[in-house]
C-alpha cells in the first residue's frame, strides 16, 4: 500500500478495527450486488423474447387464455387449480381462479413475452397488461396460482414470484384460504 492510500484508510472509522462476521458478511453481499450489476445485463436483454401486442378473446382457465388470432396461451411460471372439462372433476378454486383472470383479461389488450410451446401446442408467455403489469405474478399475489418453478424461472422475475406467493400464503387468499 502506498502511504496517501494507508492514510486515506486510516481516516475511514469501520475499517480502523476489525470487522465482526455480520458486517463481513454485508459487506460482501453489497459487493457481490454491484459486481452483478456491473457485468451481467438486465433481466429484459438477457434473451428475453420481444414482446407481442394481442388481444384476447376468451379465458379457459387460470392458466390458460385464447387470443383473438386463435393462438392459445399458457401462463409460465403458475399452475392454477383445474376447471371441470372432458368428463374430469374440477379442482377447488378452479372457478374463481378462472373467474379472476376472465375479469382481467377477457377482451382487453396484452403484451406477450412468448418462450415456445408446450406439449398440448400452447404457446407459453409471460403476460402483462397494457400497462405493464405481469399477470402471472398478480395471479401468485392474488391466491389463484401457485408458483410453478420446476422449469426454472427468469433471474430477473424469480424474486417477484416467491414473494407474491408468500405474501398470499401468509394472507390466506385464494387458495391458500381452504385447508391443504
Amino acid at each position: 500500500m502506498t502511504g496517501s492510500f494507508r492514510q486515506a484508510v486510516a481516516r475511514l472509522p469501520f475499517l480502523r478495527r476489525q470487522l465482526t462476521p455480520v458486517q463481513r458478511a454485508i459487506l460482501f453481499c453489497a459487493a457481490a450486488g454491484l459486481l452483478r450489476i456491473a457485468i451481467l445485463p438486465e433481466p429484459s436483454a438477457a434473451g428475453a423474447a420481444p414482446q407481442q401486442r394481442a388481444i384476447v378473446h376468451s379465458v379457459t382457465d387460470g392458466d390458460t387464455l385464447v387470443l383473438t388470432d386463435g393462438r392459445r396461451i399458457r401462463l409460465l411460471g403458475i399452475d392454477a387449480p383445474e376447471i371441470a372439462h372432458h368428463g374430469q372433476k374440477g379442482e377447488a378454486f378452479g372457478q374463481e381462479s378462472s373467474g379472476w383472470l376472465r375479469q382481467r383479461l377477457a377482451g382487453k389488450p396484452v403484451l406477450l413475452e412468448i418462450q415456445g410451446r408446450d406439449h398440448f401446442g400452447r404457446h407459453l408467455a409471460w403476460v402483462r397488461t397494457e400497462s405493464g403489469l405481469l399477470i402471472n405474478q398478480l395471479s401468485l399475489a392474488a391466491g389463484m396460482s401457485i408458483l410453478l418453478d420446476g422449469y426454472g424461472l427468469p433471474a430477473g422475475l424469480e424474486s417477484g414470484l416467491r414473494i407474491a406467493e408468500h405474501r398470499a400464503q401468509l394472507q390466506r387468499l385464494g387458495i391458500w384460504s381452504q385447508p391443504r
